[in-house]
């Protein structure tokens, strides 16, 4: 395989992990945090699974950029993928309380904290899953094999 379609295959294995890495955080947001542990109807957590997805890709962009810069400075390493994942899962919380309405919620209304120790728990875990998920697909053979120099 020539140079080009070598560069293409790793793009898309990073393109693939990113985007597979976000499906498994966003399936573990949608089975622990929103469906409280049980499994939703197959259609309709599919269809949750999708929207969240594009949305964290959406908001998640800039962590792309840093893992193609992974690839390129070839970092393989594990911790380096879950820090990331980590601080994805921060900016998605930090997004979270910004855009939470300032009033405290009613609990006669049964409304709850936009934060609350669970919802803190799964989103931190599903952003180290997500992070595992994405280092299995691309990551830990990140970088390109050097030239040959003759």
């Amino acid at each position: 395989m020539n140079r080009f379609g070598s560069y293409l295959v790793r793009l898309l294995r990073v393109a693939i992990g990113f985007i597979a890495g976000l499906a498994v955080a966003a399936a573990m947001v949608v089975i622990l945090d929103l469906n409280k542990g049980g499994l939703p109807e197959p259609l309709a957590g599919a269809a949750a699974i999708g929207f969240f997805t594009f949305l964290a890709a959406r908001m998640l962009w800039p962590l792309l950029l840093v893992l193609l810069l992974a690839e390129v400075m070839r970092w393989r390493a594990l911790a380096l993928h879950l820090g990331l994942g980590l601080l994805a899962a921060a900016a998605v919380l930090g997004w979270t309380w910004w855009q939470a309405p300032q009033e405290a919620p009613d609990p006669i209304l049964g409304e709850e904290p936009v934060l609350t120790a669970a919802r803190i728990a799964v989103t931190l875990g599903a952003g180290l899953c997500g992070a595992l998920v994405s280092w299995l697909i691309a990551g830990r053979s990140a970088g390109l094999p050097l030239p040959e120099r003759t």
